[in-house]
């Protein structure tokens, strides 16, 4: 029987090998179950639809927490070329999904309550009804208050009632390091060529974005502690993620993964690393790369992006033209301060310049005005603050998982700010979860 998230048993100390084992063979029938159904879709098999739905939505419900890691990266793998006859739509499924068992838990009085933090919502989702009085597009507005309320409201609220115990938590982040290693994988093909490396539904950032948190996931929930031999194995997944890091060009989770990284060096204790082990990953991983890197193919393209990096003195060098929208988000927030311009209206109205400005506070601010925008940065500020506390305060026993939550929510707080939308940037909104549902759980487990 599962363990409150504040408690591991100390055979599950011993076991962590094995309980590894067994989520990833877990996720791995799910994931094959859901490209079964998908195929059979895509081909006309219509008749398998019934069969292999009903295994998939069993195994979905039994484990809801690979569902909503499933939920944070779906879109990597949808919009691959193969799958856009599909009959059924992933993101659905895997909503209902979780709507279900977050009804159960709910019902079953099973969840972990909801922070007071939550409030600092109530302006941002106010300011999206609102809007839609004087938004330049209604239609536009209507399905994108209806995507956040829906699909990131479940991004929101799933972790309190599907995350409730430490086996969960980790199967949520073996889920996205499968998924990071999927992508990465399918990628290596394209080295070689002009273009960056790009996930099966064509996108570089999603690409860097999954093998930067799958990077972070090995680096702080697999490597501390583990003999010689397990940590080759592990060195062999982090070289995978890294050449599809690289060879996608994205900085910002370059910069991210970067970031953690530094962290796991300044509390190397904490994370679990001893200096011995800490020097010799750091020289094998280095000296792998400085091996094996030149004979990499990797696209012109991707290099010429990343140089972008090197040009810190100007802003359009190193944003490229990205810092078009930044300037034009920050000059619609300044012009409309109060109200915004309407949900959904900066890509209505702006078309020329851009779909969002790639920057979340940005986009909240230019279409929702400064109230909504500060409401969501104080939100930010509190996640942030109860994250690094439950990194330096945790014992022993929660170890992994705390670990590998303030990897996660340092990584895609960074990453957010410079790419992603309120709808698709949906990592944020667990990851901005996750450090309440830690405090909410500790204290739980305390006296009185």
């Amino acid at each position: 029987m599962d363990l409150p998230l504040n408690q591991t048993h100390p055979s599950a100390l011993v076991d962590n090998r094995v309980q590894f084992l067994t989520s990833s063979v877990t996720t791995i029938i799910v994931i094959v179950s859901a490209a079964f159904i998908l195929a059979a879709s895509y081909y006309g098999l219509k008749l398998l639809i019934i069969p292999l739905g009903l295994i998939g939505w069993f195994l979905l419900t039994q484990f809801p927490e690979i569902a909503l890691g499933c939920l944070m990266v779906v879109g990597t793998f949808k919009g691959a070329p193969q799958l856009e006859g599909s009959l059924i739509d992933l993101t659905v499924v895997l909503v209902l999904v979780l709507v279900w068992s977050m009804g159960r838990a709910f019902s079953k009085d099973s969840s972990i309550p909801l922070p007071r933090e939550f409030v600092f919502y109530v302006p941002i989702l106010f300011m999206m009804i609102l809007s839609l009085l004087y938004t330049p597009n209604l239609s536009g507005g209507i399905d994108k208050t209806a995507r956040f309320f829906i699909i990131c409201g479940v991004a929101i609220l799933g972790p309190f009632a599907v995350l409730t115990t430490p086996v969960r938590l980790k199967r949520f982040f073996w889920t996205l390091l499968m998924a990071g290693m999927i992508a990465s994988v399918v990628s290596l093909p394209m080295l070689g060529g002009r273009e960056r490396l790009t996930t099966p539904g064509g996108d570089t950032i999603q690409l860097g974005h999954g093998a930067a948190v799958g990077i972070a996931i090995v680096w702080f929930g697999l490597m501390p502690g583990q003999k010689l031999m397990v940590r080759l194995i592990l060195y062999g997944c982090i070289a995978v993620l890294a050449v599809a890091l690289v060879g996608s060009g994205s900085r910002g989770p370059i910069i991210a993964l970067g970031a953690v990284i530094l962290i796991s060096i300044w509390q190397r204790r904490r994370v679990g690393f001893t200096v011995p082990q800490l020097l010799f990953d750091f020289a094998f991983l280095a000296g792998m790369g400085i091996l094996l890197l030149p004979f990499v193919p990797i696209p012109q393209e991707s290099t010429d992006y990343l140089g972008r990096l090197l040009y810190f003195k100007s802003a359009t060098g190193f944003l490229g033209p990205r810092a078009g929208l930044l300037q034009l988000g920050w000059k619609l927030t300044l012009e409309h301060p109060f109200t915004g311009v309407g949900i959904n209206g900066f890509p209505t109205l702006y078309t020329g310049v851009g779909n969002w400005p790639h920057s979340i506070p940005l986009e909240i601010g230019s279409e929702l005005g400064l109230i909504a925008a500060l409401s969501f940065c104080c939100l930010l500020f509190f996640a942030l603050l109860t994250a690094l506390k439950e990194f330096v305060s945790g014992d022993d026993g929660s170890r992994t998982t705390r670990n590998l939550m303030f990897c996660f929510v340092v990584i895609v707080t960074v990453s957010m700010l410079n790419t992603g939308n309120l709808n698709d940037n949906r990592q944020l909104w667990t990851a901005l979860s996750l450090p309440f549902l830690f405090r909410a759980a500790r204290v739980a487990g305390t006296p009185g």
